[in-house]
């Protein structure tokens, strides 16, 4: 009987031990599907807003308001989220299904002039979230935290048009 206890008492131990464990792997496993998402979103959104007719002059100009519906449009289907203000920046995603918590996803654009004298546009893209766990007990111990988890990604992309 008192190895029963003991089986039990560790198999108990051992779940309250691993339960942080799993709970790093999965959140690990949340930032990488993040910043994928923010990489596919971006290359979707760069093909669709180039300026054709400055490529030709083998400027990277893009229109920022179609790089944002464009950006906004993959981002939201790829989580299964919905965008509430696609053309205005910061962007905001909200969940359906209550899966993760809101997305903020800010995109800075800047321009510059390379060496050969063509334009090149820098577009550096956060996107940040609370981190909702999802194991019972670290929500519980979570629960009211002040200092919450950040899931953020930070990514710059140089769009330049080669001759």
């Amino acid at each position: 009987m008192k190895a029963l206890l003991y089986m039990i008492l560790a198999a108990f131990m051992l779940s309250i031990l691993i339960t942080p464990l799993v709970e790093v792997f999965i959140a690990g496993r949340d930032k990488i599907l993040l910043s994928a998402t923010v990489n596919n979103s971006y290359r979707t959104a760069r093909e669709a807003s180039y300026s054709y007719s400055n490529m030709r002059n083998v400027n990277a100009v893009i229109d920022e308001k179609g790089f944002l519906r464009c950006f906004a449009g993959t981002f939201a289907t790829s989580y299964g989220m919905e965008c509430t203000n696609p053309a205005a920046n910061p962007l905001r995603f909200v969940s359906h299904d209550g899966t993760y918590n809101d997305f903020t996803v800010y995109v800075d654009f800047s321009y510059e002039l390379a060496e050969s004298g063509a334009d090149i546009t820098v577009v550096k893209v956060t996107a940040e979230s609370e981190y909702k766990f999802r194991t019972g007990y670290m929500q519980m111990l979570s629960y009211g935290d002040t200092h919450p988890y950040l899931l953020s990604s930070t990514n710059t992309f140089t769009m330049r048009v080669a001759n």
